[in-house]
């Protein structure tokens, strides 16, 4: 019983004096955790439409050669304006047949169309190309989407915003309470989405130019940053 109680003894001594051996603990910083947000406006550069040529009839033949000439009318004024043909694409024909339901159903025709994708780069073109396709009579034009072709940049300037935003507060806190802020020592980004800015519906007509207008978007950046209090 006394050799166990010896032993006991001895080890409980050995953890003491590792425990004593470590040292204090260190201690944790003062800090303050804050939040930023960072915003930046832009408008959009880079348009996209789909311009459609239809014929409907019974000669599909003679259909397909007038909507073929009319493709070919777009992709010549795309030419005119300088878009790249990388920046154009045109659809093969498609046939599509008309029924009449009433009173009974009865094939009346067929509908043959094609379309081409326009890409292009600027307000002025876009709008000439707008005037242009009213002008080739092309009646079937539908806005695909618009970009901010700098969006990259905007959404790290829109993060700097963030980080400044987020010092900027800690440094009100911080002073509230007699204290400096000091270093960030953790860093959190929640960058947002970019948004595509939406963008008034052209009409096909000649002056369709004057009615458009590209909207305005925020490029939004959040980051949740740890600054060490002094």
């Amino acid at each position: 019983m006394k050799g166990v109680t010896a032993l006991g003894l001895a080890s409980l001594s050995i953890l003491f004096l590792s425990a004593c051996g470590q040292g204090p603990l260190p201690q944790e910083r003062d800090s303050i955790t804050v939040s930023g947000q960072g915003n930046v406006t832009a408008i959009a550069d880079i348009f996209s439409i789909n311009a459609s040529s239809q014929q409907q009839g019974s000669d599909i033949d003679a259909m397909k050669s007038r909507v073929d000439d009319q493709i070919e009318a777009m992709l010549d004024l795309a030419d005119d304006l300088d878009i790249p043909e990388s920046q154009t694409r045109a659809t093969e024909f498609r046939v599509t047949p008309q029924w009449q339901y009433q009173p009974e159903r009865k094939l009346i025709g067929h509908q043959v169309s094609r379309s081409v994708h326009f890409r292009v780069k600027g307000l002025e073109t876009y709008a000439e190309l707008l005037d242009g396709l009213a002008k080739l009579n092309v009646r079937d034009i539908q806005p695909a989407g618009n970009e901010v072709s700098n969006a990259d940049a905007l959404s790290d300037t829109a993060l700097e915003n963030a980080v400044n935003d987020a010092r900027k507060r800690a440094g009100i806190l911080a002073a509230a309470a007699g204290r400096d802020v000091g270093e960030a020592i953790r860093i959190e980004s929640h960058t947002m989405g970019t948004p595509r800015p939406m963008m008034m519906m052209a009409r096909a007509k000649e002056g369709a130019a004057e009615s458009f207008r590209p909207g305005e978007t925020d490029i939004t950046a959040q980051v949740q940053i740890t600054f060490e209090l002094e």
